[in-house]
């Protein structure tokens, strides 16, 4: 592109109309129109008012300029085209297109917003879910769980009922020490699987359901340990750490869906068949809350709080056996560590 005073002068080419034999010329713009001038002639062969209006640029491909008569002019000097063109619709378009350093700052933010999200909305979001979670939905997340669970692995208890008595019997003195809104928030119950490959285990599910299975029992025979360890699995109901846990796992896919408009799958699907929730893991901030709270509980409840820390040191024999406690409770020698801090300072 040439500048010519107050002109601007693009070259190109020329093809009459119904014609596609190619004339060299150049486009000449000026404040009062343009014109298309043959090259090393000063005589014009087409003169027209107004602004020439290119065609939307497609790539790096030359830009066209139609003519009233049929005729058309062609040019590869993209970056004269685009000048003209600037603040056309196709024009905006194609620039935004393009790729542009700004692109880089772009796309950086937007991990800055992520982050951000993450970091700090999320679990703000995720507070607010689980405290408008109803109790109804919960009791379904847990019965749809248990239903998963008895479907893909587990068999009905063989323990006999004075087994069952004596355990619900811990488990009924560690309930009777909760402060009464805590105690009715939520619908305890404590109940038995024979699961052949998870070994000594116990869970909680988050409208406080409490899964033992029978290898646990066989395992464990200790008040102490029983009382230490169904504690823990009632603060993690009482404190609603697995629905945070499935909340903040899902949360961003959640919140498209809901977004969406498309909850009623998630619903479905996520929450109330249990899949999601059976796979996940307890952070290590939620287990060393459990433990402390646990360990209070059973103390509270006539129960050794050392039952806990025999329990760890004996479950790594127990491992021999297919235990996967480890599997959904994540243990640490810190963890270890402040349990006999807690031990110590009582």
């Amino acid at each position: 592109m040439k500048g010519e005073q107050d002109h601007i002068t693009i070259p190109g080419r020329f093809f009459p109309a119904r014609s596609s034999c190619a004339v060299p010329v150049s486009l000449v713009v000026g404040p009062n129109g343009f014109f298309l001038r043959p090259d090393g002639e000063q005589t014009s062969i087409i003169e027209h008012p107004g602004r020439p209006q290119f065609d939307a640029p497609i790539g790096r491909a030359p830009r066209r300029l139609s003519l009233p008569d049929g005729a058309l002019f062609e040019t590869e000097d993209l970056s004269g085209a685009d000048a003209l063109a600037r603040g056309s619709a196709g024009q905006i378009l194609h620039e935004a297109e393009g790729f542009q350093r700004r692109l880089i700052l772009i796309v950086a933010l937007s991990l800055v917003g992520v982050y951000a999200i993450w970091r700090f909305a999320l679990p703000a979001l995720v507070a607010v879910a689980v405290w408008l979670t109803p109790p109804p939905l919960k009791r379904a997340m847990d019965a749809g769980t248990l239903q998963s669970f008895d479907t893909a692995i587990a068999e009905p208890s063989m323990l006999d009922d004075a087994q069952k008595d004596s355990i619900q019997g811990i488990f009924d003195d560690l309930l009777r020490e909760l402060p009464d809104d805590e105690r009715t928030r939520f619908d305890f119950d404590l109940t038995f699987r024979q699961i052949d490959g998870i070994g000594p285990n116990a869970f909680a599910l988050p409208g406080g359901t409490i899964v033992m299975t029978d290898a646990f029992v066989a395992a464990f025979d200790d008040p102490d340990i029983i009382g230490s360890v169904l504690g823990h699995e009632i603060a993690h109901v009482v404190s609603q750490h697995g629905l945070e846990q499935l909340y903040r796992s899902l949360g961003i896919y959640v919140l498209v869906a809901l977004i969406a408009g498309d909850t009623g799958p998630i619903l479905n699907d996520i929450l109330l068949e249990g899949g999601v929730l059976l796979s996940l893991s307890h952070s290590r901030e939620h287990e060393r809350e459990a433990d402390d709270f646990g360990m209070r509980l059973a103390a509270d409840a006539g129960y050794d709080p050392e039952g806990l820390l025999r329990f760890f040191e004996t479950l790594p024999d127990a491992q021999s056996s297919d235990s996967n406690w480890f599997s959904t409770h994540p243990s640490s020698g810190e963890r270890i560590e402040a349990i006999k801090d807690f031990i110590e300072d009582r």
